[in-house]
């Protein structure tokens, strides 16, 4: 007789678009959710028995509905509120997980219903509400992208056999970072953009007049500014790519005394990934 450990099930990767016309100009907001029960769902995946589960329609149904009721609240609000749905609905769940991904959409100043949007940064909320204990929310940004011409080196790092040290020895060099970042609070706070928008400023002015040695250092430096800066969080979490910008030789052709040229790839990178919390 095979023993089931854990059941969970849920919708995944539920993209809307709400749109609130008004007198001043419309809002939208373009959000892709994953819900996810978890809970003692043995009867349905063992025996086929239905009755246990909330259909994954129900769930992208109830989305819909608290999207367009909570149109002007937070995605922390709406996850928290989606999730407390949720495991209030399905007796059988001791939890309930939403995740969004809020893609910003920005009206045109001036403009009544035109908008633009960006296509890097992504707000995220994760709220889980567990029954009989209060609902939890990780918030983060998606997406990021920093870049520092000068300020940044590598050097002093560990050599092995298959190490060529001028390879990667740089005393001052282009860092590119693109990545994540996500934290969790201390207290709920009283307004959570407010709180996103000063993680954002943190983390890209970090480096702004301190010299990094590495872009795991480059991390540190980000997420220690973000705790600095934001007392609602406790803890914080940023992962890390650095992307590669090989200077090219113009020497051929008198040129490279004033001002490069880098040759920039993605094709591979390193990365890194740091959690602080809030030192007691």
């Amino acid at each position: 007789m095979h023993h089931v450990v854990s059941t969970r099930y849920g919708r995944h990767d539920l993209r809307l678009l709400g749109v609130k016309p008004g007198a001043t100009g419309h809002q939208a907001r373009d959000l892709q959710l994953t819900m996810t029960l978890e809970g003692d769902f043995a009867p349905a995946f063992v025996k086929g028995d239905n009755t246990v589960l909330l259909p994954t329609r129900s769930m992208a149904n109830t989305a819909s509905v608290f999207l367009h009721d909570h149109l002007e609240s937070g995605v922390e609000q709406l996850a928290a509120a989606l999730a407390e749905r949720l495991v209030e609905a399905c007796p059988a769940a001791s939890a309930a997980r939403v995740a969004v991904l809020e893609y910003p959409w920005t009206r045109v100043a001036d403009s009544h219903h035109t908008f633009t949007t960006n296509p890097s940064d992504r707000w995220t909320a994760d709220a889980t509400a567990r029954r009989g204990r209060p609902t939890t929310v990780v918030s983060g940004i998606s997406g990021l992208h920093r870049a520092v011409t000068t300020g940044s080196a590598f050097t002093g790092f560990l050599v092995d056999d298959y190490t060529l040290a001028e390879q990667v020895t740089k005393e001052d060099r282009i860092l590119h970072l693109s990545g994540d970042m996500w934290w969790e609070y201390g207290s709920r706070p009283t307004d959570y953009d407010h709180c996103r928008s000063e993680a954002l400023r943190a983390f890209m002015d970090s480096v702004t007049d301190q010299r990094s040695f590495s872009s795991q250092h480059s991390a540190y430096l980000s997420a220690a500014a973000v705790l600095d800066a934001c007392p609602d969080i406790h803890r914080v979490g940023v992962r890390t790519r650095a992307h590669s910008h090989a200077p090219l030789d113009l020497s051929p052709f008198d040129r490279g005394d004033q001002g490069s040229v880098h040759l920039g790839t993605d094709s591979s990178y390193s990365s890194g990934e740091v959690t602080l919390t809030r030192g007691v």
